[in-house]
């Protein structure tokens, strides 16, 4: 394969585009590390990637907000590589679905007085919590620590439901508390909400597009629509990677190979999820470079996701139009917990004017995502339940397209898989390899797990290979 190679020089590979890979390459190539990000796709975002479609509309990948809004780590890392995220707006509550009607928290709460002094008690309780006392939870699940600290039954449904939006995980006895509590401290000190998102201005490509200009601006080299074939070592040193170069053979897929090119550096940063590894990695624990032991867990933890469908809905008009995130512990016919916003009414530039942009989705099993049969019926079922929730829908769509997610939120945010339970940034037994994103160390909420996982991982490699 050597004979193969065209050789560059950096002093840095970032592999993969995300708000994580972006953020890491933002920071080595600020801090002088000359850094070449390589990103797969023709755009960048990964799980971020934003669309402009024709008329108007602006798309997500899915439901994305961003928790903490401008207080966030998403907000933080875009600021540390010198770019400014624009917001459009914070939710005004959080809305639940239940016996048939839409209702607001603080409405469940002033329909439940005796339950208010022991809600306030519970917040106060975790507002209190230093990191020991989180981290000796992380193995606990949120119904078990729920179940320990409060008799209230409104208390438990209120507390859970925002569980199951922090996680992405259907039962709470499969929450990880440490993470929850984690989450909700982190809400309550900054914005006095047990959970709070924003929207930024643009969506999503709010976030990416400046983190990618600053890179960018500041010497950095972004290679889109390039394909790494594997992480180069000699011994147990990172020697670099090999990317994917078109050649002149008319084989189909089939029997093609790629010519290769070599992008020497002397770290690598590794900005995929977990279970890509072996995409660009040996895996085998027999031949891997890496420990037996790491590969294995690693393998373990490969499966350990959670699973989103949903639908993308245009609408001639809304059929809701505040600016809250919307919730349901259990829906009628999909039997699944449920999410929904509505983009355009936090920045109405995602939609032609008058018209509205609504993303749903609820939260399934990877299983029932590989078995197309089941994922037909869910989406059937889902959307009987978007037609009893929001009557009247059928005849204000404009167009909608169902779309399905594996690591919505990078590992399944369960009992022993948070914290300290997640691959470090740093490989054990190996020079030059570091991991950054939401499936390895770093605690928050989806794109701000991923953000922080970023900026732990650029730190490491500062601390050895920075000017």
């Amino acid at each position: 394969m050597e004979e193969r190679l065209l050789t560059e020089k950096f002093d840095a590979v970032v592999i993969g585009a995300g708000i994580a890979g972006l953020g890491v390459a933002g920071l080595l190539q600020r801090s002088g590390m000359k850094t070449v990000c390589v990103e797969k796709d023709q755009r960048a975002g990964g799980r971020m990637q934003g669309y402009d479609l024709e008329g108007g509309w602006r798309l997500d990948i899915g439901l994305h907000m961003a928790e903490l809004g401008d207080a966030s780590e998403s907000d933080e890392i875009v600021k540390a590589v010198g770019g400014e995220v624009e917001w459009a707006r914070f939710t005004d509550t959080i809305e639940i679905y239940r016996e048939g009607k839409w209702q607001s928290v603080q409405e469940m709460i002033i329909a439940a007085p005796q339950d208010i002094d022991e809600i306030r008690r519970m917040m106060k309780l975790i507002v209190k919590m230093d990191d020991p006392t989180l981290e000796a939870t992380d193995l606990l699940g949120w119904g078990d620590w729920l179940d320990a600290n409060t008799a209230s039954s409104v208390t438990k449904e209120l507390f859970t439901i925002n569980g199951m939006i922090m996680t992405t995980v259907p039962d709470p006895y499969e929450m990880s508390a440490g993470e929850i509590l984690y989450i909700a401290r982190e809400n309550l000190r900054s914005k006095r909400q047990f959970l709070t998102a924003a929207y930024p201005k643009g969506g999503m490509l709010g976030i990416i597009d400046p983190q990618r200009e600053a890179f960018e601006k500041a010497g950095g080299a972004l290679r889109l629509n390039t394909e790494v074939d594997s992480v180069l070592f000699d011994g147990n040193m990172v020697k670099g990677v090999a990317t994917r170069k078109k050649n002149l053979s008319p084989y189909t897929n089939g029997f093609y190979m790629d010519d290769l090119a070599m992008i020497e550096a002397p770290a690598v940063v590794c900005a995929l999820p977990l279970w890509s590894l072996d995409a660009i990695l040996d895996m085998n624990p027999m031949t891997a470079v890496l420990p037996e032991w790491w590969v294995k867990r690693c393998e373990d933890l490969k499966y350990e996701t959670t699973g989103l469908i949903g639908y993308t809905i245009a609408l001639r008009e809304p059929v809701y139009d505040k600016p809250n995130f919307l919730s349901a512990l259990k829906l009628d016919h999909t039997g699944a917990p449920f999410q929904a916003f509505v983009p355009s009414a936090f920045d109405p530039g995602v939609a032609p004017e008058g018209k509205s942009l609504m993303q749903t989705d609820c939260v399934v099993e990877v299983e029932q995502i590989f078995d197309k049969f089941e994922l037909a019926r869910l989406l059937d079922s889902m959307w009987t339940d978007i037609g009893e929730m929001f009557p009247g829908i059928d005849e204000k769509v404009e167009w909608k397209f169902a779309y399905k997610c594996i690591g919505c939120d990078g590992l399944a945010r369960k009992p022993g898989q948070v914290g300290a339970f997640k691959p470090d940034v740093v490989a054990p037994g190996v020079q030059g390899l570091y991991f950054a994103g939401d499936t390895y160390r770093g605690r928050g909420l989806a794109l701000n797990s991923a953000a922080l996982s970023g900026k732990m991982c650029a730190q490491k490699v500062l601390e050895k290979y920075g000017p």
